[in-house]
């Protein structure tokens, strides 16, 4: 009998294992870096470009901002993501043991290959080819990604702590890089990308659902962790509504009263798309990020571009 539920229980993992995907390791490499993450940052450049007052349409532009874009994005959030990948094995073997964290037991060695190879990259490049501003501002995101994810400090410990790093790397750093490239740092800029911050910090939540199970064994305290499913719920979506809100209010203090307006009716329109969230946040939670944040993003250009020339 034990021989014959040996058999059965290795069997059901051959099964299981036929089930995900096998990886090489140049895309295992490429998957440590979660290039989907890297629209966030991107986006946040392209943002801070357009709210740059000396930046134009002209080619030269366009190339200074696709050079950014790469330097923030594959570069310094893929060193990030590496990097977390690295002290989070354990965790993400348990909440989504389809990736190689899982199964390859070379995951580590090559999440610090990348840590090492993209995190030189990103201070040689930024140092050479950028002004020094965005050097600094790129030792910091760097630095901000290593205390968040690695011991003592590791801020993702707390969902406060995480998310706002998260939040603040991901928009306000970004932002604030493109309008130095353009020689174009305004305070006015600099308060908007802290504002949508604030919004950023809610859509962090979302990606707290999915991980619920792994987060408690591990001992993070997500928001999710911290104040339930239903309690997760209003704390993102009220974070983002007071983000969006505030950022109105600031336009229509510089008078751009129709800007104003347009940012109020975007925060609007993601009103609809909620109940469905609430219904199974961790199911819909990618559903609502593709569909009703996508108006919270816009909402982050429409803001920058009224506020060009304060």
């Amino acid at each position: 009998m034990s021989v014959e539920l040996k058999e059965q229980s290795d069997s059901a993992k051959y099964a299981q294992a036929k089930d995900y995907p096998t990886y090489s390791l140049w895309e295992i490499r490429l998957q440590l870096t979660k290039p989907l993450t890297w629209v966030g940052p991107v986006w946040a450049v392209a943002v801070g470009t357009v709210g740059a007052a000396q930046a134009d349409l002209s080619i030269s532009t366009m190339l200074w901002s696709f050079a950014l874009m790469f330097l923030i994005g594959p570069l310094v959030l893929g060193m990030g993501q590496s990097i977390n990948d690295y002290y989070d094995a354990d965790v993400d073997a348990i909440n989504e043991p389809h990736r190689p964290c899982a199964r390859e037991p070379r995951f580590k060695e090559l999440a610090l290959v990348n840590v090492f190879v993209l995190g030189t990259a990103s201070l040689i490049l930024s140092f050479l080819f950028f002004p020094k501003e965005i050097f600094y501002l790129v030792a910091i995101g760097l630095f901000v990604a290593y205390i968040y994810s690695a011991p003592p400090l590791r801020l993702k410990k707390n969902g406060w702590w995480g998310n706002s790093a998260c939040a603040l790397t991901y928009v306000s750093l970004p932002w604030v890089a493109a309008l130095y490239l353009f020689d174009s740092f305004s305070t006015n800029q600099l308060i908007l990308a802290l504002i949508y911050a604030i919004g950023s910090h809610g859509m962090m939540t979302l990606n707290d659902f999915k991980s619920v199970e792994g987060d408690i064994k591990s001992g993070l305290k997500s928001i999710v962790v911290m104040y339930g499913v239903e309690g997760g719920l209003k704390v993102l979506l009220a974070m983002m509504a007071l983000s969006q809100l505030l950022a109105a209010a600031f336009v229509a203090y510089h008078g751009q009263y129709i800007g104003a307006t347009i940012l109020v009716l975007l925060w609007l329109a993601q009103i609809p798309f909620q109940p469905k969230l609430k219904k199974d946040p961790k199911a819909m939670a990618p559903w609502y990020n593709a569909t009703a944040n996508s108006f919270f993003i816009i909402a982050m250009m429409v803001a920058a571009y009224n506020l060009k020339h304060f």
